[in-house]
């Protein structure tokens, strides 16, 4: 879930078009991809100590969107659980599955003790949380190779979009949602991330990885999860657009919250975890 684009909007032309921001989110973006790649390649502690981090984050800005307030008991609990959660996954715990069902229904029950929406508590621990277990899931099937995949299918798309649909335009994709996406932005972004996708499993051969073993699935793949992450995406743009925000929060210089960064992971990685079983188990 993670990580960082040099550019977001799809398609379309930016509300920002100042060089300012975009210098800044590129000057971002070459800071902390080099880490978040390192991390995702060696695994292990570091990278479930950051998908825990991250988790934490997005469930602060949740609640200051459908809140209005990121700090609260409903917070810390829901922190507590996610938290409580992926590192059971971590650790192949046979109690996985009952604590799911007691961290849910913990949250139902803090967020009526404290007079909040217990729909959006859920749908925001929720929104958190299957991402970040499918992640840990992938690493125990495939390693941080496909996680890594991945994220370059996710980053591909939104960086190709952008340039698509700023130089294109066009048609608007969903103007009532997003109105800045694109229907070239989207055409442009799968393209990009089906070349790129594939140039980095044609340079993992080695890997012995079998997601990769057959090129006309993995580029099918490659562009099926490049749509997929748009779906994330526009999901992410209702849920402040119903609540009248325009970015999640301001942690990352250029780019907004983590959650404007990661909304593409949000149905790509429980996605490739099934197409996995699916094909592969």
């Amino acid at each position: 879930m993670l990580l960082m684009n040099i550019t977001k909007e799809i398609g379309g032309t930016v509300q920002d078009p100042k060089k300012s921001n975009l210098l800044t989110r590129i000057l971002s973006a070459l800071i902390m991809l080099p880490i978040a790649i390192y991390i995702i390649l060696n695994g292990g502690l570091a990278l479930v100590v950051l998908l825990n981090i991250i988790s934490v984050l997005i469930l602060y800005e949740w609640n200051g969107i459908c809140e209005k307030k990121p700090f609260s008991l409903l917070f810390v609990f829901q922190a507590l659980c996610a938290s409580l959660m992926i590192w059971l996954q971590y650790v192949n715990s046979p109690y996985l599955i009952v604590t799911s069902y007691v961290s849910l229904s913990a949250v139902v029950v803090i967020s009526l003790i404290s007079r909040s929406n217990f729909r959006w508590a859920l749908l925001g621990y929720l929104y958190a949380i299957i991402p970040t277990l499918s992640f840990l899931l992938i690493l125990k099937n495939s390693g941080g190779v496909v996680i890594l995949w991945v994220m370059i299918v996710i980053w591909s798309m939104d960086t190709g979009a952008y340039f698509a649909g700023k130089n294109i335009g066009g048609p608007k994709m969903a103007p009532k949602i997003s109105p800045n996406k694109t229907w070239s932005g989207l055409i442009g972004g799968t393209i990009t991330a089906v070349i790129f996708g594939g140039l980095y499993a044609y340079f993992q051969k080695g890997a012995n990885i079998v997601l990769f073993e057959n090129a006309t699935i993995l580029l099918l793949l490659s562009g099926f999860l490049a749509v997929v992450s748009q779906v994330g995406d526009l999901a992410e743009s209702a849920i402040k657009r119903k609540f009248n925000v325009k970015d999640s929060g301001a942690i990352i210089p250029g780019h907004g919250g983590i959650m404007d960064r990661v909304d593409g992971v949000l149905f790509v990685a429980p996605a490739v975890v099934f197409i996995e079983y699916l094909l592969y188990v």
